[in-house]
């Protein structure tokens, strides 16, 4: 016999645990995992304002002499921001030009060895003529030979003299690149992020001075949870929604979508934990002057357009 108050096959009073448990099951999957959430074919997502950040540091070795810009200073592509100093380094050089205006002299020489060398083998060969017919004494004969050889062997000596010339150069240039790696430049607009090294250290090839953050070139990372992710591909458009300017969406893309999943907890085995799948991807805002206006750090909101 029931009694008055109870439905059929259920019982009168659910527990309270029940009932929340119930209502935040039914909204985690109405919104979905970190943020994403899917108005019939737009999908939302919440992502965070990212930028690259590149190591400058120089190609040679040497002592930090001047370090130009500091943590949050503004560079412009070009712009000088540390110099170094290899003790002598001017005086090599010098050394190598020197080595290289003898050299070029020597090439001069070598010009004037086969004008010689050419002049004394066409004397000998008429001399030899004229001593078959006895025109001339075997001592005249004998000193056009002599001439004539004198003449092939001085060729000889410098014939290696633009061989030399070109190396001398060639090491000019090389001693004149390690002075110029010796002052480290901004390669594109940015921010000064982290000061690794103070003047006077001694710098090693390829250790970093300064960090720079390219504020000019931001992108978005975001991610999309699994049951979306087959709708949205490498290329699709996005738009990019900030509280700053929320009636401003700055256009974008996706250029990019992670090849694996990542979950919370690390072992997915039940359905609920399934849904917690998400992949990461990577859009890039089109507009040029949005990285002057949102900073690393700033949440947006993307919107996608799901894919049929």
């Amino acid at each position: 016999m029931k009694r008055r108050g109870e439905a059929s096959g259920f019982p009168r009073r659910f527990p309270l645990t029940f009932v929340l448990d119930v209502v935040l099951l039914d909204a985690f999957l109405a919104v979905g995992p970190l943020g994403c959430r899917s108005q019939s074919d737009v999908l939302h997502v919440s992502g965070t304002v990212e930028i690259r950040d590149v190591q400058l540091a120089p190609l040679t070795s040497g002592r930090l002499e001047r370090l130009l810009k500091d943590e949050g200073d503004t560079v412009h592509r070009g712009d000088t921001v540390a110099v170094l100093r290899q003790p002598g380094l001017d005086a090599l050089i010098g050394e190598r030009e020197a080595q290289a205006r003898a050299a070029a002299l020597r090439v001069a020489e070598v010009q004037a060895a086969q004008a010689d060398s050419t002049r004394a083998a066409n004397d000998f060969a008429r001399g030899d003529m004229l001593h078959r017919r006895s025109i001339i004494s075997d001592q005249q004969y004998e000193s056009l030979r002599s001439q004539a050889a004198a003449a092939t062997a001085r060729l000889a000596a410098v014939r290696a003299a633009p061989s030399e010339s070109a190396a001398a150069s060639a090491a000019v240039r090389a001693t004149l690149a390690t002075r110029d790696e010796l002052t480290v430049t901004a390669p594109d607009d940015g921010v000064v992020l982290t000061r690794y090294a103070e003047p006077g250290e001694v710098i090693a090839a390829g250790s970093p001075v300064l960090s720079l953050g390219l504020v000019r070139h931001p992108w978005i990372r975001a991610y999309v949870g699994a049951r979306y992710i087959a709708r949205v591909k490498v290329g699709q458009p996005a738009s990019v929604r900030t509280d700053a300017y929320p009636n401003r969406p700055f256009p974008g893309r996706v250029v990019e979508i992670a090849s694996s999943a990542e979950f919370t907890p690390r072992v997915a085995l039940t359905e609920r934990e399934r849904a917690d799948l998400v992949f990461g991807i990577k859009v890039e805002p089109d507009s040029g002057d949005f990285g002057g206006r949102l900073k690393a750090g700033t949440p947006v909101t993307l919107e996608l357009r799901l894919l049929p």
